[in-house]
């Protein structure tokens, strides 16, 4: 399509000349895209008019013609140039100079045109043009780092991202900069893959190499007109809600258990990975050429390596290919210097990636596993690894990983790319001051923890659906070929990976039944460090909003209550032994801050009266809980008291009041119909009917704490409803209207489920939804309606969907046991679900 859209245009533009009757001497000469005969549909068109020298007669005829493709609304790049003026370019303005080496005659005087491109030859070749290739590689470098250095992003810009087109014509600069047979592309036919073709004829590159490279650029101009005729406009950002539309008009369809956007983004980023390593090999041997030698310090590392000045790691002397041996003490004494690899030995690695075995090798696992547990490096060297093809074929179950894509906000990158990040993640705890270094820094082995991480999504290159036990299994066969002394301490991890989040996230953890059957998962205080530390390297590195201060502190409490339980192998009755100690201690402490303020026996009744007292103290400070006594014994009258505490960037809402149907609903309806977006709540009652509610919100619109107003005008609406002075649902549907229009469709391939289960005392209805307007206040009602009460909550709202869970019971304060009613609960709540997000409900 690019040769037929540059052909029809070069005539249209050829025609408009005869028809204006130019008879000077001129030349109309595409530059860029439409120069490189690589023109998208809704690309800019970048046309010079070029003269041997400029005068008032040339000019007038310059402005006439582009005036004329801009009354027929062409999105036109011009200019009007003289020679002398291109040539003074290469000084001046580096993107215009490489813009001129991809010129191409459209009409006018061909001798002039011929005459421009032996001048603009010889001063691209000669000495002169040394600034601009060093100017374009450090331009590739800053480039890449602008899009995070990787083809992985989530939404890709298909031309400048790592990976993209523009490091193909990054190339093309530089041998046009560098090598006379670059000028003799055919102007016919693509210039990149001109390019390529001329690379593989020159023996630059293989056979291979070059329908790979040919079939991935091929791929992502493909992408990319599909992208300009679906948006209808100019844009080269793979945007979250167009993929799927892109996906279908390239004729991906779903296979399987595989969604067709998600197989496309997949070939996608594998495309892109191979343009990105071609440019980078290439960009490499350019560098090379201006490096200056080491004049410093030179130490012997063995006979094949030196690291020179401390900074970089060498060969000796020249090695077409390296073993796979070779390749991996390569790698173990980056991890061990801290040094870098110089370009020469990065080009010999990744040119021996695919030339040597990566079966079983006793020395090779060996060194493997010494990377593994090196004290520092270990994230770098891995990244690379993969970077040059060498993980995925050493770990071929890790190789799987490479592109795969999940098409939701949640998962910001490639399974891959949040597999490396977690090590990093993990790495990092080494010099963090936090309990999760302290524990990090005390572990014994290192590459037990590292083995874990790198398999914990291993199974979701089979399903998504159980693949931490897929996943598992997955590691089990590897580390049983590399003979592995600790196979089953990974394999629980791996299976493990997403139960603490679980417990922490989802469950009453303070139940002494909850938090004895989590630490009954665990046959030693090494494996619980370790999961605390794979839960917090996988939740970091989901995506940049992911971990939270809140999270991390319910994982630590999670973690410093089960440790004691592990570590002497507690009994469930010693376990609430220790949680009544515990709460025993915490309310004397409290009782003595106190004392000055309020008497001990207003203190002991208010705990007396709590029917979850292990919770509420953990989840509030002795300020708070001195308030809340304070407030309750000044109730009196009054139907409802609202309290306000600003943290870094969301507000604590605490709402004390009397229990009565609905009570939870209301709440929650007045903070969503005030912009406050609940992501945590938590949720007590007393004997007496007293509820104390403590919500975590943020403003719907900034992102960060409630203003002042907001709180001043929740606390009156509270009141309003709780007083019976205003209608409540004319309030919330109000809200509901004036922000229909401006809500995000609903988020796609999020889970909408309800589940049940039992604890001790309740039944627990977990509820999977997207996230929408007023979710918490519909469901919590919808609840209330079903004649339940709901005596504590985990509200988590993640990037992309909710995740909350009510423990209930019914007014009579039974549990659920009928199955007619659950099926009842579901439906009902399901229902709810789908009305809130304008999606029709299936009932199987």
């Amino acid at each position: 399509m690019t040769k037929t859209l540059t052909q029809g245009l070069d005539s249209f533009i050829i025609s408009l000349c005869d028809e204006l009757g130019f008879n000077e001497s001129f030349a109309i000469i595409a530059t860029g895209g439409y120069g490189r005969v690589e023109l998208c549909p809704k690309s800019d068109v970048d046309i010079m008019f070029l003269a041997e020298s400029k005068d008032k007669k040339i000019e007038s005829f310059a402005v006439e013609f582009f005036q004329h493709l801009w009354d027929v609304n062409f999105n036109i790049g011009h200019s009007y140039r003289s020679i002398d003026e291109c040539l003074e370019l290469l000084e001046s303005d580096i993107e215009s100079w490489a813009s001129l080496l991809e010129s191409r005659f459209i009409c006018g005087d061909k001798n002039l045109y011929d005459f421009f491109v032996r001048r603009l030859k010889e001063k691209s070749l000669g000495g002169g043009s040394l600034d601009f290739i060093k100017a374009i590689i450090d331009g590739n470098k800053l480039r890449h780092q602008k899009y995070g250095d990787t083809s992985n992003l989530l939404e890709p810009n298909i031309k400048k991202s790592a990976g993209g087109l523009r490091d193909l014509h990054t190339l093309l600069w530089l041998l046009k900069s560098t090598d006379p047979d670059f000028w003799n592309l055919r102007d016919d036919q693509s210039m990149c893959k001109g390019m390529l073709e001329l690379m593989f004829e020159k023996s630059m590159i293989s056979e291979e190499k070059f329908f790979a490279v040919v079939d991935a650029f091929e791929f992502l101009l493909w992408t990319r007109i599909m992208l300009h005729l679906v948006t209808e406009g100019i844009t080269d950002v793979l945007d979250f809600n167009i993929k799927e539309r892109v996906a279908l008009e390239l004729g991906y369809r779903d296979e399987f258990d595989k969604k067709a956007v998600e197989i496309f983004m997949r070939d996608y980023y594998l495309r892109a990975r191979e343009i990105l390593m071609f440019n980078k090999i290439f960009v490499m041997g350019f560098e090379e050429r201006f490096k200056p030698g080491w004049t410093g310090e030179v130490e012997l590392l063995d006979q094949n390596f030196s690291i020179y000045d401390g900074r970089a790691i060498a060969l000796n002397s020249y090695r077409e290919f390296l073993t796979t041996e070779e390749i991996f003490r390569a790698f173990l004494y980056k991890c061990k210097t801290g040094a870098d690899f110089d370009e020469n030995l990065k080009r010999t690695i990744i040119n021996s990636a695919s030339k040597v075995s990566f079966t079983n090798d006793v020395e090779v696992n060996k060194i493997f596993l010494e990377i593994l547990n090196s004290k520092s490096g270990v994230a770098s060297a891995l990244k690379l690894m993969h970077e040059f093809e060498i993980l995925g074929r050493y770990i071929p179950e890790f190789g799987k990983l490479t592109g795969l894509y999940q098409h939701n906000r949640y998962h910001y990158f490639t399974v891959d790319e949040h597999t490396l990040k977690a090590v990093e993640n993990a790495e990092r705890l080494g010099d963090a001051d936090s309990r999760l270094g302290e524990i990090f820094r005390n572990l014994e082995r290192r590459d037990i923890l590292y083995l874990a991480i790198l398999f914990h999504d291993a199974g979701k290159a089979v399903k998504v659906e159980g693949h931490s036990d897929i996943g598992a299994e997955l590691a089990r066969d590897f580390l049983m070929r590399i003979n592995f002394d600790a196979v089953d301490d990974v394999c629980f991890l791996v299976k493990n990976h997403l139960l603490m989040e679980q417990v922490a996230f989802r469950r009453n953890f303070y139940e002494p039944e909850t938090l004895y059957h989590f630490a009954s998962n665990f046959k030693t205080k090494e494996q619980l460090d370790m999961l605390y530390i794979l839960t917090y390297a996988d939740l970091s590195a989901v995506n940049p909003e992911v971990w939270t201060s809140w999270k991390s502190q319910l994982l630590e409490e999670l973690y410093l209550f089960a440790e004691p339980i592990v570590e002497n192998r507690l009994t469930l009755e010693e376990v609430y032994l220790m949680i009544e100690e515990r709460a025993n201690r915490r309310i004397e402490s409290i009782i003595l801050s106190l004392s000055e303020k309020i008497s001990r026996e207003m203190v002991e009744n208010h705990f007396e009266s709590l029917i979850e007292d292990g919770s509420y103290l953990n989840v509030f400070s002795d300020i708070e809980i001195g308030e809340h006594i304070r407030s309750i014994s000044e109730y009196g009258g009054k139907k409802v008291d609202v309290i306000f505490s600003h943290k870094d960037g969301y507000t604590e809402v605490t709402v004390i009041t009397r229990d009565a149907p609905f009570v939870l609903a209301k709440i929650c309806g007045v903070l969503s119909a005030n912009d406050a977006n609940i992501f945590d709540a938590k949720i007590f009652t007393r004997k007496d009917g007293i509820v104390i509610d403590k919500f975590r919100v943020f403003d719907y619109i900034s992102g960060d704490e409630l203003t002042a107003g907001q709180c001043e005008k929740i606390k009156q609406d509270l009141e309003d409803v709780f007083y019976d002075r205003i209608n409540f649902d004319e309030l919330f549907e109000k809200h509901r209207r004036r922000w229909k229009r401006k809500i995000e469709n609903v988020r796609k391939n999020v889970k909408i489920a309800v589940e049940f289960e039992d604890s001790k005392d309740y039944t627990i209805i977990d509820v999977f939804a997207p996230d929408s307007l007023g979710f918490l206040y519909k469901v919590s009602r919808k609840i209330s309606e079903l004649g339940l009460n709901i005596y504590f909550a985990k509200i988590a709202t993640r990037t992309d969907g909710i995740v909350d869970s009510f423990y209930v019971l019914d007014f009579n304060g039974n549990k659920i046991t009928d199955e007619n009613m659950k099926e009842k609960i579901r439906n009902e709540i399901l229902a709810v679900i789908y009305e809130l997000n304008n999606l029709k409900l299936t009932l199987e």
